[in-house]
C-alpha cells in the first residue's frame, strides 16, 4: 500500500512540474509576438543537411516597361464615313441655312451615305459674335438638324449642347456675308473659335465660302464692295485664302461662292439670289447643296439623281457642274462654256409660259423671275421646255414685296386659273410719292415670240395685309396692238371700308386681267407697262404678281 501511495505522490509531482514548464513557453510567445522581451531566444540545432536538397526557386524577373509607341510616320486623317454615317454640323447664319437645310441631306441619300446634318443659326451671326457665345455658352442659337430628311429645330440652344449633341465628324465655319470680304473682321475670332472647338471636338473643321451679291442688290453692305459683283467676289476670295494661310487647322473649304459665281455665267446669268444676297430657293440652294456635298464627300455630284421638283433637267446640270468645278478650282470662276445657251425648242408656243415675280417658288413648270431689273431670261413652258421666249424688264421695279406672312395656306381661282400661295402671295412693286402723281411705267418685254401666233394673256396682282382702296395698278399690253386695265390689288380681312369680312367672300375674278386673243408686234415682242396710279390714297403702288402667256384657245 505504501508503494501504491508512493507511486501517486511521484505521479503529481510530475505532473506539476509539467504544467509550470508549459505556462512559460506560452507567456514567452506572448511577449515575442508583441515585440520580444528583448533576450534572443536559444537557437535550434543545426538540423541534418537534406540529401538531396530541392533548388532555391529563382525570383521573378522585374517586369521591362513596356516600350513607348513609335510615331506613326503617316498618320490617316480621320475617314467621316468610316462608320457609314456622316454627321456634319454648320456653325453659320442664313447663308449656311441657304446652303444646308434644304437639300444637302437629298443628294447624300441618293448618293447612299447616311447623313445628320446640324445647323446652329442665328440670322447674320459674325465670327465675332460666334466666339462671344462661345465664351459665355449663351444659348443664342436656333438648332436645326436634319435627320432621315426631317428637319427639326430646337430654340435657345447653345454651343456646347449642339456639339456634344452628335458625335460630328465635320464641323463647319463662316463669316457674316458684310464681312465676308473684309480679312480684319476673322481677327482674332476664327483663330479664337478654331481652339474653342479643339478643345470640344477631335474632328476637322472647315471653312464656307460663301457668295458675292447679286449686282443689283440693295444690301446695306454692298458699298464696302464698291456696290460691284467681282469686287466683293474677289474680296471674299482674299480673305478666305488668308484664313487658311493663317490658321494652317482649317481641314478644307467649301467654295458655294465660287460655284455660284460659275454658275452666274451660264445662260441663267445673275438669277441666282431672291433679294439680291440670300440665295434663290431653287436652283440657287441647290447650287450651294452640290457644292457642300462634293467638297465634304469627295464624291463627284455631276450625275446625281437627286434634285428638287422645282427646278428643270437643264438648271439641274448648271448646279452640278457649277459646284463641281468650284470644288476643283476653288477661288477662281470657272466659265461654263457648255451652258451659255439653253437647249429651246423653236416655234410657236405648244403650252402656256407661266411667269412668277417675286421671292417665293413654286415647282419647274414656272419661271421663277426674283430680279427687279432682269435681262433676257429665257423662258421654259409648263412642260419644261425652253422656248425661244425671253423676259426683260425696264425699268427696274422699286421693290420686291416678300408677302405679309400671315396669309392664307390657299390656293385661288381667278380668270379661270389656279394660282399657287406661292405666287399669290408675293410681287414685284413700282411706287410712287402720294399727292405727286402716278409712279414712273415699269415695262416687262416678252420678246422671241412668233408675230403670227394668237395669245391668251393673263395678269395677275394681289397685295395680301393692305385694304382694296389703297393701291391701284393699271397695266397696259402692247402687241399688235394695245390693251388696258387696272386692278386694285389689296385683301384685306376685316369689317372696315375696302376690307372683305372673311376669305372665303373675297371677289378673286377682280385680280387678274385676260387679253384674249392677242398677237405680238412684228417683231415677236408683247409689253406689258406697269404703273402706279394715285388714287388720293397714303401711297402710289403698282403690283404684279404673276403672267400666262397661252396659245390662244
Amino acid at each position: 500500500m505504501k508503494k501504491v501511495i508512493k507511486l501517486l505522490c511521484y505521479i503529481i509531482l510530475f505532473t506539476a512540474l509539467a504544467s509550470v514548464s508549459c505556462t512559460e513557453t506560452d507567456a514567452d510567445n506572448d511577449r515575442t509576438e508583441q515585440g520580444g522581451s528583448g533576450e534572443d531566444p536559444k537557437p535550434d540545432p543545426d538540423p541534418e543537411p537534406d540529401p538531396d536538397p530541392e533548388p532555391e526557386p529563382e525570383p521573378d524577373p522585374e517586369p521591362e516597361p513596356e516600350p513607348e509607341p513609335e510615331p506613326d510616320p503617316d498618320p490617316k486623317p480621320h475617314d467621316p464615313m468610316a462608320d457609314g454615317k456622316l454627321c456634319i454640323l454648320a456653325i453659320g447664319n442664313s447663308f449656311s441655312q441657304d446652303a444646308v437645310e434644304q437639300y444637302l441631306w437629298e443628294l447624300f441619300d441618293a448618293a447612299g451615305i447616311k447623313a445628320v446634318i446640324g445647323n446652329m443659326y442665328i440670322g447674320g451671326c459674325t465670327l465675332e459674335t460666334h466666339w462671344s457665345h462661345a465664351q459665355s455658352g449663351a444659348g443664342a442659337y436656333a438648332y436645326r438638324k436634319v435627320i432621315d430628311g426631317t428637319k427639326t429645330e430646337r430654340a435657345n440652344v447653345a454651343l456646347p449642347t449642339a456639339l456634344a449633341d452628335e458625335d460630328w465628324d465635320i464641323v463647319t465655319l463662316q463669316q457674316a456675308s458684310g464681312n465676308s470680304g473684309r480679312y480684319e473682321t476673322y481677327v482674332p475670332y476664327l483663330g479664337n473659335l478654331l481652339g474653342y472647338l479643339a478643345d470640344k471636338v477631335e474632328r476637322p473643321v472647315w471653312f464656307h465660302q460663301t457668295w458675292a451679291y447679286a449686282q443689283n442688290s440693295n444690301h446695306d453692305a454692298f458699298p464696302r464692295y464698291d456696290k460691284d459683283q467681282m469686287t466683293m467676289y474677289n474680296a471674299i476670295m482674299s480673305a478666305v485664302r488668308q484664313a487658311f494661310a493663317d490658321n494652317p487647322s482649317l481641314a478644307g473649304v467649301i467654295p458655294s461662292g465660287t460655284a455660284v459665281q460659275n454658275a452666274r455665267t451660264s445662260f441663267l446669268g445673275d438669277t441666282f439670289n431672291r433679294d439680291g444676297y440670300h440665295l434663290e430657293t431653287t436652283y440657287g440652294r441647290y447650287t450651294a447643296a452640290c457644292t457642300w456635298f462634293e467638297a465634304l464627300s469627295g464624291k463627284s455630284v455631276v450625275g446625281n439623281t437627286y434634285a428638287p421638283a422645282t427646278i428643270d433637267a437643264q438648271s439641274k446640270a448648271i448646279a452640278q457642274n457649277a459646284a463641281h468645278m468650284a470644288v476643283a478650282n476653288p477661288y477662281a470662276v470657272t466659265d461654263m462654256v457648255d451652258f451659255k445657251k439653253p437647249q429651246i425648242t423653236e416655234g410657236p408656243l405648244a403650252a402656256p409660259l407661266c411667269i412668277d415675280f417675286g421671292s417665293r417658288t413654286v415647282n419647274a413648270t414656272w419661271n421663277n423671275i426674283t430680279s427687279t431689273d432682269a435681262t433676257d431670261i429665257t423662258l421654259k413652258d409648263t412642260e419644261g421646255r425652253y422656248t425661244s421666249a425671253t423676259l426683260s424688264i425696264s425699268p427696274a421695279f422699286s421693290d420686291l414685296f416678300a408677302g405679309a406672312g400671315s396669309e392664307p395656306d390657299s390656293e385661288i381661282v381667278s380668270g379661270g386659273i389656279t394660282w399657287p400661295k406661292s405666287v399669290w402671295a408675293d410681287s414685284f412693286v413700282v411706287s410712287g410719292t402720294a399727292g405727286e402723281g402716278d409712279s414712273q411705267t415699269v415695262t416687262i418685254t416678252v420678246a422671241g415670240l412668233d408675230a403670227a401666233q394668237k395669245l391668251d394673256v393673263t395678269v395677275l396682282a394681289t397685295r395680301y395685309n393692305g385694304t382694296r382702296t389703297a393701291r391701284t395698278t393699271q397695266f397696259d399690253l402692247t402687241g399688235s396692238e394695245k390693251r388696258g386695265g387696272q386692278i386694285k390689288q389689296g385683301i384685306r380681312i376685316g369689317t372696315s371700308a375696302g376690307q372683305y369680312p372673311s376669305w372665303s367672300e373675297v371677289p378673286f375674278e377682280e385680280y387678274t386681267l385676260t387679253f384674249d386673243g392677242m398677237s405680238p408686234a412684228q417683231d415677236g415682242t408683247l409689253r406689258l407697262g406697269v404703273k402706279g396710279l394715285d388714287v388720293g390714297s397714303t401711297v402710289v403702288q403698282g403690283n404684279i404678281s404673276a403672267l400666262r402667256i397661252a396659245p390662244a384657245k
